[in-house]
């Protein structure tokens, strides 16, 4: 199976591979390089979840960075905890 690289520098990812590998549109990909090769990993995100105890510590950074010239926004804390960011 061949490919072409189109004039800005991207590629078509055939239709069979993409259904073997249950591929998405906005699909991740790990790109490793040996010897002459390019691999493509498919990679899975998965959300990062905070526990009581990371919001603990990120309450303790913003009390020490508060009195600094760039404080920590307490509105970033609420966001993490809502699952925003």
């Amino acid at each position: 199976m061949t490919i072409t690289l189109t004039s800005k520098n991207q590629v078509t990812i055939p239709k069979k591979i993409v259904d073997r590998f249950h591929l998405k549109r906005g699909a991740i990909f790990d790109i490793k390089i040996e010897n002459n090769r390019i691999e493509l990993i498919p990679m899975e995100l998965v959300e990062k979840t905070y526990t009581e105890d990371d919001y603990k510590k990120l309450e303790k950074i913003y009390q020490q960075e508060k009195q600094t010239i760039q404080p920590m926004s307490k509105d970033l804390i609420k966001k993490l905890k809502k699952g925003k960011m």
